[in-house]
């Protein structure tokens, strides 16, 4: 395909582009994102398409477990060109940087890739070799994870459509020359998507531990000690920017008010719930003035004769209860 096939999006109008439309509905409901680089933040995917000038610059395109798009980081001038200097397949999408011609490609799978315990090894490492041969084709960024990349929505950056499908991961693979994995039942421990979801879930549990007793420097603090220090078990590490902004998520999250509303909530319910569970004088005289009228009714017809068995019935209460109560 020649230059000229590509097409430059008008994202004031994003809405009446069915591609772009596609790409939003597949969007994670929850991602993240930032103005800028070296921050991030999570927010509602409906926060970062915004027609106004609050557009976040840098989102996710993947979840954590899932991966449907794989970005390319290209940080040369005239990236714009690559797939036809180098002859590679043609992403669905170019965003590009305005002011020094940098992009990214953005590839999307027919089928997304998944990385839930029960996922399937072989379709993780097609997945994992055919970004590393797309990368080493067009002279990416190996270190770039796509743990933020350009918003192909924000107007901030130039987006390009070029209406090539979606691929198949083997459609996508079978334009590459992969390199060989040598040892195909070794752990994938420094799989790009391995190294960046494995680092975020690892220090996220531990932070929420210790979240409310810091405060957010400490806090970040400690967040990115315990990120280097789990990075560090990789065979190829991750850059410390990368390492950085885990970091700064997770700790801006934990002081986020949304999540210390939350734990407000959580701590109300758990109260509310040991307070009912519990025998305080208060609730046991509560109950006790709540019963008071049925004991007196039960007092009186044990004196009229009546058995403990029709008293229980009448009152619509236990005979245990019938007979503690005339102890």
């Amino acid at each position: 395909m020649s230059m000229e096939n590509i097409q430059r999006a008008n994202l004031e109008n994003w809405e009446d582009i069915p591609e772009l439309v596609d790409l939003y509905s597949h969007l994670p409901r929850k991602m993240r994102c930032s103005t800028k680089k070296d921050s991030t933040m999570f927010r509602n995917k409906s926060k970062t398409s915004e027609q106004s000038g609050h557009t976040f610059a840098y989102v996710c395109y993947n979840p954590p477990n899932v991966t449907r798009y794989i970005v390319i980081d290209l940080d040369y001038k005239h990236a714009i060109s690559a797939y036809y200097d180098y002859n590679a397949p043609l992403p669905q999408f170019i965003v590009k940087n305005p002011k020094n011609g940098h992009c990214h490609y953005i590839y999307q799978l027919k089928d997304p890739v998944t990385f839930y315990g029960k996922s399937r090894s072989a379709p993780i490492r097609l997945l994992t070799a055919t970004e590393q041969a797309l990368t080493a084709l067009l002279g990416g960024d190996k270190g770039f994870t796509g743990y933020l990349a350009k918003n192909a929505l924000n107007s901030a950056h130039e987006t390009y459509i070029t209406g090539v499908k979606p691929y198949s991961l083997n459609e996508l693979s079978s334009h590459l020359d992969l390199e060989r994995i040598e040892n195909p039942n070794e752990p994938m421990n420094d799989c790009t998507y391995g190294r960046n979801s494995g680092t975020f879930d690892a220090v996220r549990v531990q932070a929420y531990k210790i979240a409310s007793g810091l405060n957010y420097t400490q806090l970040y603090n400690e967040c990115l000690s315990l990120a280097q220090s789990h990075n560090a078990r990789y065979d190829t590490p991750m850059g410390y920017n990368e390492v950085k902004g885990i970091a700064k998520s997770i700790a801006n999250y934990c002081k986020s008010p949304a999540y210390i509303r939350s734990l407000s909530e959580l701590q109300a319910k758990k109260g509310a719930k040991g307070g009912k569970a519990s025998d305080s004088s208060a609730g046991g005289k509560a109950r006790s003035a709540k019963y008071a009228k049925s004991r007196k009714q039960a007092l009186q017809m044990h004196k009229d004769g009546i058995n403990n068995t029709e008293i229980a019935s009448k009152l619509g209460v236990s005979r245990r209860t019938v007979i503690r109560w005339l102890a």
